[in-house]
């Protein structure tokens, strides 16, 4: 089955969902059930009829086939469930606010599992594919991040092998649209009708441009509020891909405060320089990140794109010399994309760099005012390791978001071991230096996890790795060399 197959079979079914819901009859039990292949979190094997699911009767997030299972997995040697249990029981609390979220928009369907079919919800748009859909265009699969799309590893056997064989020609560039020369228009990016994009261009759309945002009324706290500042209706699939730029921001002025909508004027610009890390799928929407700009009036940023994805974007651009990303070998290297506001909206600049090494290194551009990163998985990638010491020991403020709470429980652990492995004092609080929090931009929806029903959406709790009580403050030279040293210390074992 080739992409075009998989992808026209999942926005076939999707229009005829529409169908069967426009006709206001009820829809046919079973029918149109989108959710995903139960696995047992005991034996891992896929729970098939006449087997049926039952769930921890204390957490109510694990699944298991059977009594059997779930006293094995109870108090099974290498993860019990014992264990995690309580913890599960505690992160399960936030179901009920996730799924509101997700049921505030008109598309934002639950399946009988609880789960969110994210490609069913773009079917309906008919901007489900891979290339040549715009900013929707993707690799298939369940992790955008793996190479190929899927990580066999994280389901069972039998469903692996099936995806593995389905995804043999799903295979997709991200950033393919970055080899031609010239980005997409709004038009052509985003593929909706027009009352359902958010525009960056507005010299033809002048009646949807935003109120300057310090004028907005309460603020851009979450989606609620960013659908009415954006002027468009919440029928818009836009949250879908926006939920990138819209945690990038959440992550600056709210987990990090290095920044925010007032801290400049006309009189007093801010320069704000940004890396964006580990960086795969934000390539096929570069664009949409201007919407940093719209939301920092009279600031001029800076985001420089760091990861393998970038890397492999630029091996292929070498043989597109008239491409989009061939600029950043420039000397100096040229941005890939930059935007302006209109004045009305605070006459904002930011302009956007690929960065042309693999890993992240402190050394290659000047010292940012701030890390960020994207479903990170800060504490599952060895290649972490540097950046987030570095981090901490130059006190480079830095967050990141993670899929689950108990993800990003587990990557604060990660970096309360490595202070103290370094010979750092820990901090009295670490609820309080690195916060966890569910993100109010996360993108809606239950992510189709066979084993958990645990809160778990892309991009969906913020963490702090580390953060200056003065903000957005640099550290001074004496700390970058004393952070540095701690850094050896923990590395190389230096006195």
């Amino acid at each position: 089955m080739d992409s075009s197959m998989y992808f026209g079979l999942s926005t076939k079914l999707a229009k005829e969902l529409v169908q069967a819901e426009q006709s206001g009859k009820p829809i046919p039990a079973g029918r149109f059930d989108f959710g995903v292949e139960t696995a047992c979190a005991g034996c891992k094997e896929n729970i098939m009829p006449p087997k049926k699911i039952s769930r921890c009767s204390a957490c109510q997030a694990a699944l298991y086939c059977s009594t059997q299972c779930a006293k094995r997995h109870w108090n099974e040697t290498s993860s019990p469930h014992k264990s995690l249990c309580p913890h599960n029981k505690r992160h399960m609390q936030r179901l009920p606010e996730t799924q509101a979220v997700v049921k505030s928009f008109p598309w934002g369907r639950l399946e009988t599992d609880g789960t969110f079919n994210l490609e069913i919800a773009r079917g309906r748009f008919s901007v489900l594919g891979g290339s040549g859909y715009g900013y929707w265009s993707h690799r298939g699969g369940t992790v955008p991040h793996a190479v190929g799309g899927f990580d066999a590893s994280a389901s069972t056997a039998p469903y692996a092998q099936f995806m593995q064989n389905l995804l043999k020609n799903l295979d997709h560039l991200n950033g393919y649209d970055l080899l031609k020369p010239n980005h997409l228009s709004d038009e052509q990016g985003w593929k909706l009708s027009p009352k359902f994009i958010p525009y960056r261009d507005f010299t033809k759309n002048k009646e949807r441009r935003p109120l300057l945002v310090t004028k907005f009324d309460g603020g851009v706290v979450d989606w609620d509020s960013w659908y009415r500042w954006r002027k468009i209706p919440k029928d818009s699939p836009a949250a879908l891909l926006m939920h990138f730029p819209m945690s990038v921001y959440q992550m600056l002025v709210h987990c990090l405060k290095i920044t925010s909508p007032s801290a400049g004027c006309k009189s007093r610009r801010v320069n704000l320089n940004v890396h964006l890390l580990g960086v795969e799928v934000e390539l096929n929407f570069v664009p949409l990140f201007s919407e940093l700009a719209l939301l920092l009036p009279f600031h001029d940023v800076q985001m420089t794109l760091v990861g393998p994805g970038a890397q492999r974007l630029l091996d292929k651009a070498k043989n597109y010399p008239s491409s989009i990303a061939i600029k950043c070998f420039s000397s100096p290297p040229s941005p890939i994309f930059t935007y302006s506001t209109p004045p009305e909206c605070g006459s904002s600049t930011i302009s956007i760099y690929l960065c042309t090494t693999t890993t992240w290194d402190p050394d290659t551009f000047p010292t940012p005012d701030a890390l960020v990163a994207c479903n990170a998985g800060l504490a599952s990638y060895r290649d972490w390791f540097p950046v987030i010491s570095i981090a901490l020991f130059t006190h480079l403020p830095f967050a990141s978001t993670e899929y689950t709470e108990q993800s990003a429980e587990y990557q604060r652990a990660y970096i309360l071991t490595l202070l103290e492995a370094s010979g750092s004092k820990l901090s009295d609080d670490p609820a309080d230096n690195h916060p966890i929090e569910l993100n109010p931009f996360h993108c809606p929806g239950q992510r189709a996890i066979p084993m958990f029903r645990l809160p778990n959406m892309f991009n969906g709790f913020t963490v702090v790795v580390h953060k200056t009580p003065e903000g957005g403050r640099k550290a001074t030279s004496n700390e970058l060399d004393a952070g540095m040293k701690a850094y050896e210390r923990l590395v190389f074992g230096a006195a």
